[in-house]
């Protein structure tokens, strides 16, 4: 999506543009060697779309602008220096999400199942765009009457025996937390949704595309248009501007999706307004 967006803006690859890659496909701990290998090739203008690529980015350069679009808002506003008005480091971009939309999955699971007591919090243990969870929704729990439970998974690589171990945690819910180990439409995330509905469980999440991958409700943003500002963002500092120059966007508008085949299968019923409401719904 960034690429087709940086196309659009008449960029063409080997003509007025040359770009580098690098992907640590999920391993997380290869991030500041990855990084440090774009600094050295001296580009002028380094984008990534995760938080820990944004963490590992700022830790290796404070000089080269850096475009992050999109990544978890609390790390963002640390690497643009406080500010989101006027960053006042090498890095801008488009942030992903707030704790309010993670407090709202919480509101809409306890909508759909009001018996809800315990939900299981999924997140990897080495974004540190989850270094406070779940505590930080410890407000909105004691509000709604629930009891958070942290689960850690790295990914793929321990994601089976992860979900095996929480048959014993007698959850009423998942909440998985936004992030690239467990992208919905991935292996990892598949085997997420898979065993929630096996146990019927309610889940929910901030990932675009959770419900329309077989979650039961997904609170979202949409990926494809942070892509294009965070397109826009890199064009207008190829042409001169610099970070501080572009203000931090944050989210004005999410969208909600709902599985209805997946609320059939694991027991629950939609209440009407919420289905009212959806931007999306999946029969």
């Amino acid at each position: 999506m960034f690429l087709q967006a940086m196309q659009e803006l008449g960029y063409v690859e080997g003509r007025n543009i040359r770009t580098e890659f690098r992907f640590a496909d999920d391993k997380l701990d290869r991030l500041p060697a990855l990084a440090a290998e774009l600094v050295a090739w001296a580009p002028a203008v380094i984008y990534t779309y995760t938080t820990g690529g944004a963490r590992a980015a700022a830790d290796a350069t404070t000089t080269i602008p850096i475009v992050v679009g999109p990544a978890g808002e609390e790390v963002l506003l640390a690497l643009a220096g406080g500010n989101f008005a006027h960053p006042n480091r090498n890095v801008t971009g488009v942030s992903l999400q707030g704790v309010g939309q993670d407090e709202k999955c919480l509101e809409l699971l306890k909508e759909i199942a009001p018996r809800v007591a315990r939900i299981g919090v999924l997140l990897n243990p080495d974004n540190p765009a989850w270094a406070d969870y779940p505590e930080v929704l410890n407000s909105a729990a004691m509000r709604l009457g629930v009891v958070l439970v942290r689960v850690l998974s790295r990914g793929l690589a321990d994601i089976d025996r992860t979900l095996a171990s929480l048959d014993g945690e007698k959850l009423d819910a998942l909440l998985l937390a936004n992030d690239s180990t467990f992208q919905p439409d991935g292996p990892a995330g598949a085997r997420i949704i898979g065993f929630a509905r096996d146990r019927h469980l309610p889940s929910a999440s901030t990932a675009f595309s959770y419900a329309r991958d077989g979650g039961l409700v997904a609170l979202g943003t949409d990926q494809k248009y942070l892509r294009q500002r965070a397109a826009e963002y890199v064009h207008r500092i190829i042409d001169g501007a610099r970070p501080g120059d572009l203000p931090v966007e944050r989210p004005s508008k999410f969208l909600l999706s709902v599985n209805l085949a997946t609320a059939k299968a694991i027991g629950v019923t939609v209440p009407p307004f919420l289905l009212a409401g959806a931007d999306e719904i999946i029969e």
